[in-house]
């Protein structure tokens, strides 16, 4: 019963991407409370939907009008990521074989969106808001919109971007964006 609950608050969130900043911190919250591991399990493409969905409403909108909507919406997103990393075959590959831990910040230039993620011994971890500058290697940077089509992997990662700043040594670029790839793939349930 619950997970048909979790299942309908889910489509919900999902049905009308015009409504979703009116649903998306109590449907988020309520995710949280069941299990974001758990419901991935169960819906393992509802991160690459909600992502799709947030374009369609322009995130960067959302994330603006709804206070601590981006901050929820990144620790969900993350936990969804770390949960479903060790299922993912190309992904686990790629953490396994990092050859040092990899620190990058996630950060949009129009909304409070700010995220970050961390790859140490064959894991990754991430959450909302930015590690300390020092700490960073690699950091992307650009709008909301652009920033939710490098999750959801459509954009083309490299120097031909001009929508999606880096910052970080360019070496950094080969580690990391195969694994913005394989999240990418993740997101998407594949």
């Amino acid at each position: 019963m619950i997970s048909t609950m979790i299942k309908e608050t889910i489509e919900n969130l999902l049905r009308a991407p015009a409504e979703i900043k009116n649903k998306l911190l109590r449907d988020l919250a309520a995710i949280d409370k069941y299990g974001v591991g758990k419901a991935l399990e169960e819906n393992p493409d509802f991160l690459g939907r909600l992502l799709t969905q947030l374009r369609k409403a322009d995130a960067g909108r959302v994330f603006n009008d709804v206070p601590g909507a981006a901050d929820r919406f990144a620790s969900v997103l993350w936990e969804g990521i770390s949960s479903r990393a060790e299922k993912a075959p190309a992904l686990k590959s790629l953490l396994e074989k990092a050859e040092r831990d990899i620190q990058v910040n996630i950060e949009a230039a129009d909304s409070p969106l700010r995220c970050h993620f961390i790859v140490a011994k064959g894991k990754i971890r991430g959450g909302a808001g930015l590690l300390h500058f020092k700490d960073e290697d690699f950091r992307f940077m650009g709008p909301t919109e652009t920033l939710v089509g490098l999750f959801l992997g459509d954009l083309p990662l490299g120097f031909s971007n001009l929508s999606l700043q880096t910052a970080g040594h360019s070496g950094w670029s080969s580690r990391v964006n195969p694994i913005m790839r394989a999240i990418s793939n993740l997101l998407k349930g594949i």
